[in-house]
């Protein structure tokens, strides 16, 4: 019988034979060679760590100092007040937690000066959540209704989530008529997302609905459906006018582009071929940003253009090219 000191655990160990010595000795060389292993992980994720901060110092450090430099000693604190005020609609605002927020917003507005984007602009709280709210309602006003024997009408307001769903929840109806007059006219647009989903139901597999371009084209991409057709109408009549903008444009063009039975009424479009992706900040605020173009399926810009109708809009040509 062999008596082995434990040291790590301070512990006496007895063994038979110098083999359970040795398999003991080589668990413990396992167990500390895993420690240093993880050590050695954890000393490099710290430096990586310090390295990210430290650039992200540098980077920043003009903003840093002149955010501490006007948030802790200059001393106009009252005029400072009532900028950030001014700015972020509020009264008595706590100037270090609003002022990144102020900042942009100073910023935002000089930019549309120069460049008239009034797509990109900043959410104030309280607008954000009445925005939400508004066209979430807006969206909940869609309409479906036969129109005759064989037509269904159906209006979609705006897209957003609430319209996306009307749509579907009312496709089981839809199937039973041949033809629809899809009502977009003072639709100025949404949810992109939306838009797509509502274009899945009427396009095949594969059939592309827009593609979008990024600044250094980077996020690059053409947007196709991913299932077959939901719904198949031997006419598809689409009613648009000067306020259709934007997600219905899109719309229009992934019908108008991929489907040979799809007639356009009514007035030029919009044209906006832009399109804003919204960020949430901190405190509530939100950023609206225009961030990329598309191009309808093959490949037209349509911005500042519009889509041009196939037919000004009259009740008896609705009914005529219903007729024929």
């Amino acid at each position: 019988m062999n008596t082995y000191i434990d040291e790590e655990n301070n512990e006496y160990l007895l063994f038979e034979n110098g083999e359970q010595i040795t398999e003991h000795i080589n668990l413990i060389e396992k167990k500390l060679l895993k420690a240093e292993k993880t050590r050695n992980v954890f000393v490099i994720l710290t430096i990586v760590l310090a390295t990210v901060l430290g650039f992200l110092i540098y980077s920043n450090f003009d903003y840093i100092a002149f955010k501490t430099m006007f948030t802790k000693t200059y001393i106009y604190q009252s005029s400072l007040q009532e900028l950030v005020d001014w700015e972020l609609d509020e009264e008595n605002a706590d100037i270090g937690k609003y002022f990144d927020d102020a900042v942009i917003s100073v910023f935002i507005d000089k930019l549309y000066e120069i460049s008239g984007d009034d797509y990109t602009y900043l959410y104030l709280p309280y607008q954000y959540i009445y925005s939400s709210e508004r066209e979430s309602a807006r969206g909940a006003s869609c309409r479906f209704a036969p129109y005759n024997c064989d037509t269904a009408y159906l209006n979609i307001t705006n897209f957003t989530d609430e319209s996306s769903e009307f749509v579907y929840d009312n496709a089981d109806k839809l199937t039973n008529y041949k033809n629809l007059i899809l009502d977009l006219r003072n639709n100025p647009g949404g949810y992109v997302d939306s838009a797509e989903e509502i274009a899945e139901i009427f396009l095949d597999k594969d059939s592309i609905i827009y593609s979008e371009h990024t600044l250094n084209g980077t996020f690059d991409k053409t947007v196709k459906t991913e299932n077959d057709a939901m719904l198949k109408f031997d006419k598809i009549i689409i009613l648009q006018n000067s306020e259709t903008a934007s997600a219905a444009e899109i719309l229009i063009g992934a019908l108008k582009g991929n489907l040979d039975n799809v007639i356009l009424m009514g007035d030029t479009t919009f044209g906006k071929g832009i399109g804003q992706i919204t960020i949430p900040l901190k405190n509530g605020f939100y950023l609206n940003a225009t961030a990329f173009t598309w191009l309808m399926p093959d490949g037209k810009n349509i911005h500042g253009e519009g889509i041009d109708a196939d037919y000004e809009y009259s009740v008896d040509e609705l009914k005529r090219q219903l007729a024929n």
